[in-house]
């Protein structure tokens, strides 16, 4: 027996049929992420992999922070910026600070840090080279968004299930992002 298909050209008519047949997931905003009015936002967890297969997780993050609270993972997790609905969100910046957590803690033990020490970066959706990256273990970062009367940024993550969000105490330093 032989089987021989034609190619059909991708399309949202094609991938709702495959959504219906229950064989894909589109990765669209969902409503607890669009719709929170939480202060820093909610992490809508997708699906956490079985733990027998090397567990992970895919989550929607719907952002509302505007304090700028750095954390760090001793695993990397990978960043989705996709707006499939082309929604006209706030603006989202990613706070990097150049040095990964042990040379930065110690940097903020002696209080030596300066602006020098970090870049903001404003998060651009739909880019094949921009919008899809790795952030690598220890690296210290954190999400922001401008405060505007728009709808809040949403994004995934995928990460290890088991991996924990390490806040870093640093009330004695504060970090705005300014035009």
């Amino acid at each position: 027996m032989q089987i021989t298909l034609k190619p059909v050209k991708s399309s949202t008519k094609v991938f709702k049929y495959l959504e219906k047949k229950g064989l894909i997931s589109v990765l669209k905003p969902t409503d607890k992420a669009l719709k929170t009015r939480t202060k820093t936002g909610t992490v809508d967890i997708l699906y956490t992999s079985n733990k027998r297969f090397g567990s992970h997780r895919l989550m929607c993050i719907g952002k509302r922070t505007k304090k700028v609270q750095l954390c760090y993972h001793f695993d990397n997790e990978d960043f989705i910026f996709i707006n499939p609905g082309n929604i006209d969100y706030q603006k989202l910046y990613l706070v990097f600070a150049l040095d990964k957590i042990d040379v930065f803690s110690k940097k903020l033990s002696k209080n030596l840090l300066s602006s020098k020490d970090f870049v903001a970066v404003e998060i651009v959706y739909n880019d094949p080279n921009l919008s899809f990256f790795t952030m690598l273990k220890k690296t210290v970062h954190c999400e922001v968004v401008k405060d505007e009367d728009k709808q809040h940024p949403v994004f995934f993550v995928t990460e290890s299930s088991d991996l924990k969000n390490n806040k870093i105490k640093h009330k004695d330093l504060t970090i705005t992002v300014g035009d």
